[in-house]
Formats: C-alpha cells, structure tokens, sequence
C-alpha cells in the first residue's frame, strides 16, 4: 500500500470513530429539594420509601418518579410528606394514586424523581436484594447507601443498617446419617460484624449453637454427624457491632432450613420417556384449552404402588431440591406397580398437583426424580432436542434411550 493511500485509509476510520454517536451521559442530580429515595424493596411485595429532610412539610404533587424514563409516573396533587417524614409507594405497576406504574427488579436498577418542573433531584441504583433485604440510607436522607437484613417500610432507619446475608449453603447438600455437615454463611458486607452464630438441632429438640468462623469472607460451622435417622433443623445469625441482628433465614426460628436424615430402600421408579420441544404433540388440557407443554413421563418399575408425593423433580443434578411434589393429593400422585405419571414441565402449579414449576431447555439439560431426602432415584442429561419428538428408554425402565419413532406419554414405550 502507497503512503498516500494509508494516510487516507486512517484518516477514514478517525472520521467515522469521530462521527459515532457518544453514549449518551446518565442523567445527574441537579438540585437538592431535601426529599430522598430513602428506602427501596424489591423482592416482592415491592416498594419505595420517600423521605422529607426539610423543616416543613413538603407537597410532593406533580413529582415525577420512575425506573425508565419513557414512562415516568406522576405522584398524583396534593400528596405531602410531613417534616422529617415518609411516604412509601407501592410498586406493584397499578398506576393509581402512590401505585406507581412498575414493578422494582430484584436484581438491582436505578430509580429517579424529579420535581414539578422535571428536574432530576434524586436518583438512587440499587444492587440485587434478597427476601426482606433492602437497600436504604442510614442515616434517613444521608448520601451513606448499603443493603440491610432489616427492613424499615415508612419508619426511620436508624443510623445503622444490620447485617445482610447474600446466601447459606451446606455441604454435603444432601448428607448422610455419618456425614458431618458444613454450614456456609456468605454476607453482604463483613465490615462491623461483631459475632455469627449457627443453631441446630435433630428432630424437634434444643437448639445447640455453634460460632462461625471467618474463612475468606465466608463464615463456616459444622453440625456433626448425627448417626440417627430425622429431621435436622438450622438457621443462622449474624450481629454487628450497633447491636443489630439478622438470621438467615429472616423469620428464624419459625422457618429454618432442614434436611433429612433417611434410610429408606429407594423406590424403582425411572424418568421414562419426556418432550422438551412440545409445539404440536400431546396437548395439557388441564387449563380446559390445549396447552403444548413439555412433559416427563414417570415408570414405577416395582411391584408396589408408589406415592411420588413430596419427592422433588428437578432439571438440575446440582439441585434435587428444585420443586417439591405436592403430598396432598395421593390419588393423584401415586403410581401403580408397572404403571405410568405423567408431569408437564411448564411451570404452572396452579393447574394442579402434576404440574411441575419448571420447563425443560430445548438445548438440553438434566431431568430427574429425587427421593423426599434428596437423594438421586433417577436422571438422565439430554442433548438439544427435536421439536414434537420424544425422547425414551427403548424398554420401560431399560438403559438403553433413544428418539421415539412415536411418542407415547403415560403409556408403555415396549
């Protein structure tokens, strides 16, 4: 290439990376008005907490508040917030009154509000929050913003938040009768923390504490071996250093995480035949429409009845636990010996007890059926799949699988 034609060449591409539009700047708070987002939930039942820092009551009508601004929400005239007061809206996309018109995404975004003439004058970006987490300032109408396990809908929030938990974990997730257990605890923030505390306890009795320790940000306790067949109970609890506390899960010790302890000689059922790619094939009627659902198809290979009420089915190997079968309605979820279920994976428990919470990934995944302790009776990983063809054991319970010529829910593939 000439020099004559190189210049030329860069001088293009400098044109055209010069002519790109800038990303545009996020909007910026231009003016203090004294009233703050001063609170926001976001994992159901959403809301937003609005705060008057000023000396007199404050008539909010006319401000403008929103997530997306091609759909700002007018807060409807004459709403006023009382000197050092709140004012909560309810975020459920209503649109009436303090309802605004959207819903809060528990995965975090970024609120605004702006006054009567549209000025930006707060604006808050908040992280993902858990169930009854939210995410608030503290002191009420400060610039200092975190996530708390305390929440504080139209009260003040003090001048500490108390601590969060991101998640709680054990290993091994589905234990034996000699397995000792690990109980992982993970905070939002470690700063502050005075003490975290592990309580157990095996079928009903006195809760045992034990203190967590810190190992990279994790705190970790052991509930050891129980070499006996029941119900291990659990839940933790996290203090700081304002005195303030928070258990995992939040309404300890009246919901606790649990495990069972078990030793029952796993059923013969198999993960029979399913469709992940329903569009024509075997409707769901159960809506009183035809529904293409995908669905899994269940053999009970022993020679008893089985009740799969209160097993869980799962897509997951990772996660047994995924949905729990409801245990309310045997006559609909037990399987006679040598007999067929039939469970639609389209996430719709409301139609009923063999609906499951999940449906099935055309590109592939796992289906499996775990016993009420988790352990694995049977799965199986699949590739991407055919639309309207199934997938089945080339003999009811058979190791063998492959694409079925037709498909046959609820009845035998022999």
């Amino acid at each position: 290439m000439k020099t004559s034609q190189l210049i030329t060449l860069i001088s293009v591409i400098g044109f055209i990376a010069c002519s790109e539009d800038p990303e545009p700047e996020p909007p910026q708070v231009v003016v203090n008005e004294d009233i703050f987002i001063n609170e926001i939930y976001a994992a159901g039942n959403d809301w937003l907490e609005l705060y008057n820092a000023g000396e007199t009551a404050a008539d909010i009508g006319g401000f403008l508040i929103y997530d997306d601004a091609t759909k700002k929400y007018t807060i409807p005239a004459n709403t006023t917030i009382q000197e050092k007061g709140f004012l909560v809206l309810v975020c459920d996309d209503t649109g009436v009154g303090l309802h605004p018109n959207f819903k809060l995404t528990a995965g975090g975004e970024t609120i605004y509000l702006e006054n009567k003439s549209g000025t930006l004058i707060d604006k808050v970006e908040f992280p993902a929050l858990g169930n009854n987490q939210s995410y608030g300032r503290f002191p009420d109408g400060s610039t200092n913003l975190a996530v708390t396990g305390n929440t504080s809908e139209g009260l003040a929030n003090g001048d500490n938040q108390a601590p969060a938990f991101m998640n709680t974990t054990r290993v091994p997730l589905v234990p034996g009768l000699a397995d000792a257990v690990s109980v992982r605890a993970q905070l939002v923030s470690t700063t502050g923390i005075a003490s975290v505390t592990l309580f157990y306890r095996i079928n009903g009795g006195t809760y045992t504490e034990a203190a967590m320790s810190p190992n990279a940000g994790i705190y970790v306790a052991t509930i050891p071996a129980q070499n006996q067949t029941g119900k291990v109970e659990y839940y933790v609890e996290a203090i700081n250093n304002a005195d303030k506390s928070t258990s995992d899960p939040s309404s300890a010790p009246s919901n606790v995480f649990s495990f069972l302890l078990n030793t029952d000689v796993l059923p013969s059922l198999f993960v029979n035949e399913f469709m992940a790619f329903n569009s024509a094939c075997c409707p769901d009627t159960d809506s009183g429409t035809d529904e293409f659902d995908d669905w899994i198809e269940i053999y009970n290979g022993g020679a008893q009845p089985v009740d799969i009420g209160g097993m869980y089915m799962s897509d997951n190997k990772d996660n047994p636990f995924k949905y729990q079968i409801p245990s309310d309605n045997p006559a609909a979820t037990t399987i006679p010996a040598g007999g067929f279920l039939l469970l639609w994976a389209d996430g719709k428990k409301s139609q009923g007890p063999l609906h499951l919470e999940f449906a099935l990934d055309t590109m592939g995944e796992d289906v499996g059926i775990y016993y009420i302790d988790g352990r694995e009776i049977d799965a199986y990983t699949f590739s991407a799949q055919d639309e309207n063809v199934s997938m089945g054991r080339t003999t009811n319970g058979g190791a063998t699988w492959m694409k079925l010529a037709t498909a046959s829910p609820g009845q035998s593939n022999n």
